[in-house]
């Protein structure tokens, strides 16, 4: 028997195998070109997504408050065509030279939140400060509630400013204590009413501000009695204090002055609030009455509330506002006594200062500035005088 095989036939066979090993090694090359190809872009992906969670995370929200300085107003002039402070009831006089009242303007807010990188840069200007966000707006308070409560301080200032202002250049201006607003849903809540004129707490007759707050700030809890004039009726209520989130006890009321006033005064700034302009409104409305100008004819701001016995009270974004007094040209600035650890060493360039404690301070330092005496740069503060 032989055993035989045509040459056709072998060589057909090797031909097979070589091809069929060229196509799974073409097949492997494929393979490991596709693998590659794949890591590349999985790579270039990632990087991507890398860079754009960087930039996404950069972009998002940040629990802060961005503020900067803001513009400023000569009380002793106009705004949108009308005057600041209109007086009627009594002989006024031109103004002349600023009395600048002084603001902060905000980047963020309950609606928009300013972005990380946004306050990565603000980090960067001297410009600028970045305020966690709770400060400015605690929890539990509402935009409209945090609006509310600084109009109604403006309010106030103003009302105070008047007083102080009439009171210096010899009117009798009476006085009582009313309440402006109450916490929704405080202890005060369904108790008491706006308006309602506090006569006494726990037997202690009420005069001033602070002739409320001590007594209940020594109650330890305890229910204090208040007796209050609403309309022209006298009525007493027993409220429980609550601690607040400083740890102090309150029953969830804002309260004000109410004058009587000899003379017509009003002060429109729009739509600025706060209570921080107090001081500058008072000086306004004594240049306002008095001949001669009060500020020599200079370019005075400044800034600092104004308590009824007129003492002048702490600010917030004093350094700020200092900046935008300077960029405004200004050449002189009043601020707080109690704000002199901020202003010391802040002073703009060529901007003389000083730190008053009461509006007799300040007049003292306008009668400096008319008199050309020199103006210690010290700023009358404790530390440096």
């Amino acid at each position: 028997m032989r055993l035989g095989f045509r040459a056709g036939g072998i060589s057909g066979m090797i031909g097979d195998q070589e091809w069929e090993e060229g196509l799974a090694a073409r097949s492997q090359q494929a393979r490991e070109a596709w693998r590659a190809a794949v890591k590349r872009v999985i790579r270039r992906t990632l990087v991507f997504l890398g860079v754009f969670g960087v930039v996404a995370a950069l972009a998002s929200p940040a629990p802060y408050i961005i503020e900067m300085p803001g513009p400023t107003f000569n009380a002793l002039a106009t705004m949108d065509g009308r005057d600041i402070i209109t007086i009627e009831g009594a002989k006024t006089y031109a103004g002349e030279g600023n009395f600048d009242v002084l603001t902060v303007q905000t980047r963020g807010g309950p609606e928009s939140l300013p972005s990380w990188i946004e306050v990565f840069w603000a980090q960067l200007s001297s410009e600028n400060e970045v305020v966690e966000y709770s400060k400015i707006y605690p929890a539990g308070v509402t935009k409209e509630e945090q609006q509310a409560e600084t109009t109604q301080m403006m309010l106030d200032s103003q009302r105070d400013a008047v007083a102080v202002a009439l009171r210096n250049q010899g009117y009798k201006v009476d006085s009582v204590v009313a309440i402006d607003s109450i916490k929704k849903d405080g202890p005060s809540f369904s108790k008491l009413k706006v308006d309602d004129q506090i006569l006494s707490v726990n037997g202690v007759e009420v005069k001033w501000y602070e002739d409320i707050t001590n007594v209940i700030a020594d109650s330890g809890g305890n229910a204090v009695d208040i007796k209050v004039l609403r309309g022209k009726q006298e009525k007493t209520v027993s409220i429980k204090p609550v601690l607040d989130t400083d740890g102090k006890y309150r029953v969830g009321i804002f309260v004000g002055y109410r004058y009587e006033f000899p003379i017509n005064v009003k002060i429109d700034l729009g739509d600025v609030t706060g209570p921080s302009g107090g001081l500058m409104f008072s000086l306004s409305i004594i240049d306002l009455l008095s001949p001669g100008a009060l500020n020599g004819g200079k370019y005075v701001a400044g800034t600092g509330t104004i308590a009824p016995d007129g003492s002048v009270g702490p600010i917030g974004g004093i350094r700020l506002k200092m900046i935008a007094a300077k960029k405004a040209g200004a050449e002189y600035f009043i601020g707080p006594m109690t704000n002199c650890d901020e202003m010391v060493g802040n002073v703009p360039a060529g901007m003389k200062a000083r730190a008053v404690e009461t509006i007799e301070d300040a007049l003292d330092f306008l009668s400096d500035i008319r008199d050309g005496t020199p103006i210690s740069p010290t700023l009358n503060c404790p530390a440096t005088k």
